[in-house]
């Protein structure tokens, strides 16, 4: 851990750190400059907010300092969870870069500031100086979350550490303390925080509610660690990772309660401007409005201005039809993140229905046809084969099959095969493929139809055999995409992230009142019913998202249901990766784990479309075999600071 004693340096509007010197020069500001006026003050703040972790688009779990990244991401969170599959994102992958050293400079400053500011006081309006100090906790706070979800217990140091002004080398080699320690600092700076912030802040600052929001989302986390974690190291007699399973309920209600502040008032509520009962088309568009305007919905956001601040998400992700240049899909949703969904035809093993009953394909005559009955919220969050974005028709075929249609075609692979298409079936077979883009637009490529006009053999946006830009699963992100970014070449993306949002705050209730509710824990301190009350959030999500809705209480049955729900609303929102973790279920999921994907193909004597759904194929070497090693469930702690201050033992397993 790196402790420095600074001076701070006014450069471009932001503060930067230095080392001290006896006779200052006359571009360094000295505390009395920043800490009696407003304008010094608001720079501290401004810069401790923008180096916040967020998970946010220039977040990138393979680049040096994860945050703030500005260069093209080729790697998506989302590819790692079953959400989607990308080209470049193969199994077995976790942050491959350490954050140790970013949060605890930050960390720094915070106690600094919370240190010098009291001498000021009488310079600021009472609510000013109690807005700055409640803000300092709630970034103290965010800072401590994204350590001790990574590391479990950490080092708490909530106060300046003056070397070496004060302090020795040896006095700053602190020990960890025990991951309930790191837990109990978090809901203490943000209870400090809800009651001391405003009800309204500026834009882009937390406010009570803010807070409150934030706290039902750390104490879900920890009451989940307490409940499910198994990984236990205890060192110097502190239980530097897990938590005591008796705690498990203190951090539910806590959750529950922090979720409750919400309630006191209307500015945050589920956005359904757009939305119109039993009209699907409205309901869609209402939830895909959600991530490209300023609703009521968001609570926490970070803003992104051109050509200050922009990002890359609609360059990585653009379907290859509407990409004007540079990268393209790189995430592209399973299929068996697709069947969460409501109002898809499913066999009695829950799974897509591609089959009749006599083991033949069912045909369409489009492949959008298959989704006809799904719910809105699917619609607006995956960009299904044959559906309109930017106004083209998103082309997504595999290839087409000219054999006779007989009495039925029969699936083209045995069930659970992993071999590719093209290795089983070769240019003189009846099924055509493309291997690349440079051969789809060759003339051989082109396969003429009964009505004598021509198709190509893969879609406008792919699946092709090769490794190429393109789809790979069948379906595209919709989510967050922005419709009007035409030029979307680099980085030129301004959508807004939102890192908290009214909905997030429902399913924290409707998880935290649950997980009371089977503990056997009935009722509520204000004394409404726990599991009522988890029911009436996820149907107030369901009928927003334009799903059916549970029929009574009693239906809400197992806690799969409520997660099920937090991960169709907040899927591509880079929480799904921590819920796995804190549920402790992502090893369960990927031990040599294959997604599925669904592809169209097709057929010229029907001329209709039918579905494969299979394995996805392997893509120059790689087999896309998911794997989670369970000593990741707390992550390694960077070897440098291990060696630099042995009292900070290492994490099991490395």
């Amino acid at each position: 851990m790196k402790f420095k004693k600074y001076i701070l340096l006014l450069c471009l509007g932001s503060f930067f750190a230095c080392t001290d010197l006896d006779i200052p020069p006359k571009n360094i500001i000295g505390d009395l400059e920043i800490f009696s006026t407003t304008e010094g003050i608001m720079s501290y703040i401004s810069r401790m907010y923008s180096t916040l972790p967020m998970e946010d688009f220039r977040y990138s779990f393979d680049a040096s300092g994860l945050f703030n990244n500005t260069a093209t991401k080729y790697k998506q969170q989302s590819c790692l969870t079953g959400e989607a599959l990308g080209r470049d994102t193969q199994g077995a992958l976790t942050e491959s870069v350490s954050y140790w050293d970013g949060p605890y400079t930050v960390i720094r400053d915070v106690n600094l500031f919370m240190e010098t500011l009291p001498k000021y006081e009488s310079l600021h309006s009472a609510g000013n100086y109690k807005t700055y100090m409640a803000e300092a906790r709630f970034i103290r706070a965010f800072l401590y979350y994204s350590l001790v979800k990574r590391y479990g217990g950490v080092p708490k140091v909530d106060y300046v550490i003056d070397y070496p002004a004060t302090v020795t080398i040896e006095d700053s080699k602190l020990f960890r303390d025990s991951e309930e320690a790191i837990w109990d600092l978090i809901a203490s700076d943000l209870d400090y925080a809800i009651d001391n912030l405003p009800q309204k802040n500026q834009k882009g600052r937390a406010n009570r509610y803010v807070a409150a929001a934030f706290k039902s989302r750390t104490m879900l986390h920890a009451g989940s660690i307490a409940k499910y974690n198994t990984i236990n190291e205890v060192y110097n007699n502190v239980r530097i990772c897990g938590v005591p399973a008796e705690r498990a309920n203190d951090y539910f209600k806590a959750a529950y309660e922090a979720s409750k502040i919400l309630d006191e008032t209307t500015d945050y509520e589920l956005y359904k401007g757009e939305w119109v009962a039993n009209n699907r088309d409205a309901q869609a568009v209402n939830f895909g409005t959600i991530f490209l305007k300023d609703t009521k919905e968001n609570i926490f956001v970070r803003y992104y201005k051109s050509p200050e601040s922009v990002h890359g998400f609609d360059d990585s992700v653009q379907p290859m039809q509407t990409s004007s240049g540079g990268n393209n899909s790189e995430i592209c949703p399973t299929l068996d993140f697709v069947e969460m969904f409501d109002g898809i035809t499913e066999g009695a093993d829950g799974k897509f229905e591609n089959l009749d009953a006599d083991g033949n394909y069912k045909l369409f005559n489009s492949p959008f046809d298959a989704f006809a009955n799904c719910e809105p919220r699917l619609r607006a969050t995956v960009i299904l084969p044959m559906d309109q974005f930017m106004g083209k028709t998103i082309d997504l075929r595999r290839g087409i099959w000219t054999g006779t249609l007989g009495s039925g075609i029969k699936p083209l692979m045995p069930e659970g095969s992993v071999v590719d298409y093209a290795t089983v079936y070769p240019e003189s077979s009846d099924l055509k493929l493309s291997g690349n883009f440079t051969f789809n637009n060759q003339a051989g490529n082109f396969i003429t139809l009964k009505n004598g006009s021509t198709m190509k053999r893969s879609g406008e946006s792919g699946i092709v055999s090769g490794w190429d830009f393109g789809n790979i699963s069948g379906f595209y992100l919709r989510k967050y995409l922005n419709p009007a970014q035409t030029d979307n070449n680099g980085n030129r993306s301004t959508q807004s992230w939102i890192e908290i949002r009214y909905a997030e705050i429902l399913l924290n209730r409707a998880e935290a009142a649950y997980e009371l509710f089977r503990s056997g824990t009935a009722t509520a301190t204000a004394g409404e019913n726990y599991r009522d009350e988890a029911f009436r959030c996820i149907n107030l999500i369901r009928e927003r998202a334009g799903a059916t809705k549970l029929a009574a209480s009693s239906d809400l049955n197992d806690i799969d249901i409520v997660r099920i729900e937090r991960r169709k609303e907040l899927a591509f929102e880079h929480k799904t990766y921590w819920d796995m973790k804190r549920w402790r279920i992502i090893y369960d999921e990927q031990n040599d784990r294959r997604y599925r994907v669904l592809y169209a193909f097709y057929s010229t004597d029907a001329g209709k479309y039918f579905f494969d759904a299979r394995f996805m194929e392997s893509k120059a070497g790689y087999n896309y075999i998911f794997n989670f090693d369970i000593k990741n469930y707390y992550q390694q702690i960077p070897l440098g600071e291990i060696t630099k201050n042995p009292n900070c033992k290492q994490n099991p397993g490395y």
